[in-house]
């Protein structure tokens, strides 16, 4: 091999790597991000939410009634959450991932509200928030109706 050839192919795999290593560390920074946050504990009221506006949801509270059907509906999300959690904070990191560099969600996990890049989670709220609707309401829409779906079957609907 020539040495031109050589340094090319040195510098290639070096760019290649270097930039598998930002793009590892800077999911690595948002997933820290998220867990430190809590920024996904939000799930299970969303989720309760959205299947408050269902006609499932209307029929089991004109069954049980609005209290006890919240409180059913409430009980099967919960326990479904193991399942959709890991799912959704992914998603919640990939979002933020976009929006920010590894440096700032490093100083966000770290410092939370003290950060310097406080400010930009408003800012950018929005954006993520568009971002999460596209990327997870699939993954909300499948925990909803497996909530809905087990209430149903546990109260004989």
């Amino acid at each position: 091999m020539t040495k031109p050839f050589c340094v090319t192919l040195a510098f290639t795999l070096l760019l290649v790597l270097s930039n598998a290593a930002t793009a590892e560390t800077a999911n690595e920074a948002a997933r820290s991000f998220i867990a430190q946050s809590h920024a996904g504990d939000d799930l299970a009221a969303i989720a309760l939410s959205a299947a408050k506006r269902t006609q499932t949801y209307g029929m089991l509270a004109a069954k049980l009634g609005a209290a006890e059907a919240n409180t059913a509906v409430t009980s099967e999300i919960n326990a479904l959450l193991p399942q959709y959690q890991p799912k959704w904070n992914q998603n919640l990191a990939a979002a933020y991932e976009k929006s920010f560099s590894p440096a700032e969600l490093s100083s966000l996990a770290s410092e939370g509200r003290a950060s310097k890049y406080a400010g930009k989670v408003i800012e950018r709220q929005s954006a993520i928030g568009k971002e999460m609707q596209s990327s997870s309401s699939p993954t909300l829409i499948s925990l909803v109706t497996a909530a809905l779906e087990a209430s149903l079957s546990k109260h004989g609907l």
